[in-house]
């Protein structure tokens, strides 16, 4: 006698990638709500001219004067710090406390010179 059991109460219900996603930790799933708290946070500043914009970068270029940048990254904007350490046709080159950073002279949307902080007097 053959007894014939349905595949649904035999067979192994595999979950696909979920089982290779393991779980947040809560330390993990603050600092994302954080970061996201951060992104949503940024206001858009003023447009400037272009022609501003260039006599800003220019001028960090000439006296390694610290900058803060508001580049529109399509969805949201945000704001990158740095000295600009050099500039070729349509791209701009940010030294910043992250590292290098090439930006788009196009999405630069406002530029603001920041006082330069003596690192004595800290």
């Amino acid at each position: 006698m053959i007894r014939e059991v349905a595949k649904e109460n035999w067979l192994y219900h595999d979950r696909g990638m979920m089982k290779w996603m393991g779980f947040f930790m809560s330390d993990h799933t603050v600092y994302m709500d954080q970061q996201k708290g951060k992104e949503a946070a940024e206001r858009p500043l003023p447009q400037m001219a272009s022609a501003s914009i260039d006599r800003l970068l220019q001028q960090s270029w000439q006296k390694t004067t610290p900058l803060s940048l508001q580049v529109d990254r399509g969805d949201h904007y945000q704001t990158v710090e740095g000295i600009v350490i050099g500039y070729e046709q349509a791209l701009v080159y940010l030294q910043g406390d992250s590292g290098l950073m090439t930006l788009r002279f196009a999405h630069i949307r406002h530029v603001t010179l920041k006082k330069a902080e003596k690192w004595w007097s800290a």
